[in-house]
């Protein structure tokens, strides 16, 4: 076999379990012979990103397996938002089958700093804040307090690693990857792969950033992406979304600024600077005078407090409500000491107050504060439709093209001068060059691969799972990609409140003693997680594009010690894939699990899956190799693929 059929027979096994798996509209996806079940589980899988879908087919497998009845159903992202992200009081809580959910694949893009407290404290429940597991442990609170109150970064380091070890045995999510991103560009572009592998997630879009071929100042790049914007909005209180930030990210400004996402250094930005009173809680904050809005009205300390009011107020309802009031302490501890100096007196130090408070966009009061709080979601500045939202970020919104889903932006050349990033030393260092920037929604992979090799768009985003494109990547310049450990995750997240793997009262040993129901649920929540094959999903699905993952937000190779994010416990690995430790567990919860076929004890499903995969492509091929002789055939495209400021995530 030629090494060109070889790769075409991988592409195509990928592609094959993508086919099958994806579809526009919710599917219930389980083998013919399912169990009844030891317990019914079903999971939820967001419907962009082929390869997660692949994967959530091995765990339904590997449950059934076992046998419990393990049921897949693929859903848009307003039902994930609607049942698990942001779920009404009603629904907070419940089970799939109550309109809730059970267990949830999902990807973040993290922040850069080790913050579980925002991510899995008692007080940060969806739908205000990101704890959309509802995970409530005593231990958890404490430490995640202890570690976002602590100042001295030994110190701090020291109680994430004992977090993470915690969360790592109680495993509120399983998990699975941290992943290694790849972002495809054109050569207009002559400095991308350095901006790109510089300035990815949380700090993007870096478009300010880029050069043009010949240093041309009037030219223009659009981004594909794989799904819409607007998904919530361009408002960035309201929405947690990472394909809306590849649009707000360029239209607004925060007071400080992540000067890059390898030295991860902090600049002021609509800040000139700040300090800390003794107490290690009072911050005073210095603004930058002469910084207009885009349509030319300055900005002030007006600016600052209203935008924390809002993030504050329970009737905006804002996606990181809990986190922001749970930091700064309410609306007033935020005060204005004159036009251009705002204080903060938060009730408790907070060791990222930097980092992820004075990062937080900043919006402008003279445009949303005669707009009743319950109108934002609906309002011109949110939706793009008949008006747009107005920042002081380096671009400005021009247009929403609703019917080709496409965003306009244009240099805002008013750009405000500030050391590093500021307009002047932009140009300086021959960046700030792109004109035009326009982000457009195309779903498929394939359709977008096409796009950027016919010149249409400049820029692939780095959620089409490029690494499944092993023929685009073969043949595409080694100069025009890049690729990065990112600060992103993909993990199964169970819901902590359902009666079986959440609070664990209705598992056989929680009937029986009510005093270990917690730790019957933690025993089917490890046997869920050691049911996962990690290698082998990152090795045949991604291309070994990623590293098995332990815990979430803290990211890390194990097996080279490598922290992506500072804190990361190396004395921890991935749970194993083994099913025969999965039924010990099942059975010392109360269950009796299914004993499988021996092709099964060491790999599940897996193995059976990627066999029949590779069988049907191999004649797929085959028929496409005789057709071709025949006349002249396209294949047909992939259905879609993948791909969230604060310390709060964003989804992918």
């Amino acid at each position: 076999m030629t090494g060109r059929a070889g790769t075409r027979i991988r592409c195509l096994t990928i592609l094959f379990l993508g086919l099958i798996l994806t579809s526009t509209s919710p599917v219930w996806i389980h083998a013919d012979t399912t169990p009844t079940g030891i317990f019914r589980i079903t999971l939820m899988v967001p419907q962009p990103n082929q390869a997660r879908q692949s994967w959530s087919l091995l765990v339904q497998s590997n449950l059934q397996a076992l046998g419990i009845d393990a049921q897949r159903v693929v859903l848009d992202w307003p039902t994930i938002y609607d049942r698990a992200l942001t779920p009404a009081s009603d629904v907070l809580g419940r089970s799939y089958d109550n309109g809730g959910f059970d267990a949830l694949f999902l990807g973040y893009a993290l922040g850069i700093d080790a913050d579980p407290w925002s991510y899995y404290h008692s007080t940060q429940y969806a739908p205000i804040g990101n704890n959309y597991y509802l995970w409530n442990n005593s231990q958890n609170d404490q430490l995640t307090t202890q570690i976002k109150g602590t100042i001295d970064k030994t110190q701090r380091l020291d109680l994430v690693k004992q977090w993470q070890a915690l969360a790592y045995d109680q495993q509120p999510s399983a998990t699975i990857l941290y992943t290694k991103e790849i972002v495809a560009f054109d050569y207009t572009i002559p400095n991308a792969q350095y901006v790109f592998s510089t300035y990815h997630s949380p700090y993007w879009p870096p478009i300010e950033q880029l050069s043009m071929l010949g240093g041309s100042t009037t030219g223009s790049i659009t981004l594909a992406q794989t799904a819409p914007a607007p998904s919530e909005g361009f408002n960035p209180t309201l929405s947690s979304s990472y394909y809306d930030q590849t649009v707000y990210g360029a239209l607004f400004s925060a007071l400080a600024q992540r000067n890059d996402t390898i030295f991860k250094n902090m600049i002021p930005q609509l800040a000139t600077g700040w300090s800390v009173a003794s107490d290690q809680k009072t911050w005073t904050v210095s603004l930058r005078p002469g910084v207009t809005w885009h349509d030319g009205v300055p900005f002030n300390a007006t600016d600052v407090k209203f935008t924390f009011d809002a993030l504050q107020d329970d009737s905006l309802a804002a996606y990181n409500e809990a986190f922001i009031k749970g930091i700064v302490g309410g609306k007033s501890d935020v005060t204005i000491v004159d036009p251009y100096t705002v204080k903060f007196t938060p009730p408790n130090p907070y060791a990222y107050f930097v980092e992820n408070i004075l990062t937080t966009p900043i919006i402008p009061a003279h445009v949303l504060s005669t707009v009743a709080y319950g109108n934002w979601r609906t309002n011109p500045f949110n939706t793009g439709i008949g008006g747009g939202p107005i920042g002081t970020g380096p671009y400005k919104f021009a247009s929403y093209n609703a019917t080709t889903e496409t965003n306009h932006l244009t240099r805002n050349d008013n750009y405000f001068d500030f050391p590093e990033n500021g307009k002047t030393a932009l140009q300086s260092r021959g960046a700030f060059q792109v004109k035009d920037y326009y982000v457009k929604h195309i779903p498929s992979s394939d359709n977008a691969v096409t796009a950027l090799k016919t010149g249409s768009v400049s820029v692939l985003d780095s959620q089409y799972s490029l690494e499944t494109q092993t023929s685009f990547l073969a043949t595409w310049p080694t100069s025009q990609w890049t690729s990065y450990d990112a600060f992103g995750v993909q993990e199964l997240g169970f819901n902590m409140q359902h009666p079986i793997f959440g609070t664990g009262v209705n598992t056989p040993l929680g009937r029986s003693d009510p005093s270990k129901a917690s730790l019957a649920a933690k025993y089917v929540r490890q046997a869920i997680s050691l049911a996962i094959p990690r290698d082998l999903i990152i090795q045949q699905l991604l291309a070994g594009y990623g590293n098995p993952g332990i815990t979430t937000p803290v990211v890390g190779d194990y097996r080279t010690g490598f922290a992506v994010t500072a804190g990361f416990n190396t004395a921890l690995t991935p749970y194993s894939f083994n099913l025969t430790k999965s039924r010990q567990l099942l059975q010392a919860a109360g269950f009796f699990p299914a004993t499988p076929p021996r092709i099964w004890e060491t790999w599940g499903f897996a193995i059976t899956v990627m066999l029949l995969a590779t069988a049907v492509t191999l004649a797929a091929l085959y028929m496409v190799e005789v057709r071709r002789n025949r006349v002249a055939r396209s294949l047909p495209p992939t259905l879609p693929s993948s791909s969230p400021s604060s310390s709060s995530s964003v989804h992918a």
